[in-house]
C-alpha cells in the first residue's frame, strides 16, 4: 500500500472518530463546556490551552483538539496526493477540496459556539463533517491497491448513489431531532401516522420511515450485487453497509427506550451512520472507476 493510500485511510478513520466524539459532546451536553471562547477554553489552564478538571470542559476540549489533529491529517493527505499523484487532476482537486472544507468546518464550529449551539448550525456542522468524510473516502478509493475494475453499469452505479445519498439525508434528519424524545418504536407516538403539524414530529416520522425503507433497499442491493457478479470488494462494502445499518436501527430503538439519556448511544448511533455513508460512497465510487495512468 502506498504512503498516500495509508495516510488517506488514517485521515478517514480519524475523521469518523471525530464524528463520534462530536456526537458524544452534543449528547452529553458538553458543547458549551468551554463557554463561547474559541478555539481555547474560557478560564482554562495555561490561558485556555488546557481545560480545568471539569467534565464538560474536558469533553469539549478533547473534541476541539481531535478536530485540530484531523485538520493536520487532511492537509498531510493533500500534500501527499500532490507529491505522488499530481498528474491525476481529479484526485488532486478532491484532496484540496477536503482541506478547504475542513477550513469551512472549523469556521462553522466557531459559529456554533458563538451562537449558543443553534440547532440549525449544529446540523450544518455535521453535514459539512460528512462532506469531509465523503471526500476522504473518494481519495482513499482512488489510491487503494484493492481497486478491481468491473464492467461499467450506469444503472447499478445510480442505485448505489441513491443508497449513499439516502444514508446522508437520513443522518441529517436524525441529527436535527436527536435529543428529542418521541415515545414508541418503530412508530412515533405509537401511531401509524402521528400528528405532523409539529415540524419536529414530522422530521422524526420522516427519519423513521426513510430508515425502514433504506434497510429494505440495502438488502435488495446486497442480493443484487451477488446476482450481477459485482466485484468482491463492492459486495463486501455492501454487506458491511447493510450490517452496520441494521445495527444502527437497533441503536435507534435503544435511543428511544432509554428516552435519549445515554450520550454513548448518541455517539455510537452517529458514528455507525457515518460508517454506513462511507461504505456506500466507497461502493459507488468503485462501481464508477476507470483505469488510471501510472503516477
Amino acid at each position: 500500500m502506498s504512503s498516500t493510500a495509508r495516510l488517506s485511510r488514517i485521515a478517514l478513520g480519524a475523521t469518523l472518530f471525530l464524528v463520534g466524539v462530536g456526537g458524544f459532546t452534543r449528547g452529553s451536553g458538553s458543547g458549551y463546556g468551554c463557554a463561547d471562547r474559541w478555539p481555547l477554553c474560557e478560564d482554562g489552564l495555561l490561558g485556555g490551552l488546557l481545560p480545568r478538571a471539569e467534565y464538560h470542559m474536558v469533553v469539549e476540549w478533547t473534541h476541539r483538539w481531535v478536530a485540530a489533529i484531523v485538520g493536520l491529517l487532511v492537509l498531510a493527505t493533500a500534500i501527499s496526493v500532490w507529491r505522488n499523484h499530481r498528474r491525476r487532476a481529479a484526485l488532486v482537486r478532491t484532496a484540496v477540496a477536503a482541506v478547504v472544507v475542513v477550513g469551512v468546518q472549523a469556521w462553522i464550529g466557531r459559529m456554533v459556539v458563538k451562537a449558543d449551539l443553534d440547532a440549525d448550525l449544529v446540523v450544518l456542522h455535521l453535514a459539512i463533517s460528512m462532506v469531509v468524510v465523503g471526500l476522504l473516502t473518494l481519495v482513499a478509493v482512488a489510491t487503494s491497491p484493492d481497486r478491481e475494475p468491473a464492467e461499467a453499469n450506469a444503472s447499478w452505479s445510480t442505485h448505489l448513489a441513491v443508497a449513499a445519498g439516502g444514508s446522508y439525508v437520513l443522518l441529517l434528519l436524525g441529527a436535527y431531532v436527536h435529543n428529542m424524545f418521541f415515545s414508541g418504536w418503530p412508530l412515533v407516538g405509537n401511531e401509524l401516522v402521528p400528528d405532523l403539524s409539529n415540524s419536529y414530529t414530522a422530521v422524526h416520522f420522516t427519519h423513521r420511515l426513510v430508515a425502514g425503507l433504506g434497510l429494505v433497499y440495502l438488502v435488495y442491493l446486497t442480493r443484487a450485487a451477488g446476482r450481477n457478479g459485482r466485484p468482491p470488494i463492492e459486495r463486501r462494502l455492501l454487506h458491511a453497509a447493510t450490517g452496520l445499518y441494521a445495527v444502527n436501527v437497533a441503536l435507534g430503538a435503544v435511543h428511544v427506550f432509554t428516552e435519549v439519556s445515554w450520550s454513548g448511544v448518541v455517539a455510537t448511533h452517529l458514528l455507525v451512520a457515518g460508517m454506513v455513508w462511507t461504505c456506500l460512497l466507497a461502493a459507488t465510487a468503485l462501481s464508477r472507476q476507470t483505469p488510471v495512468p501510472a503516477s
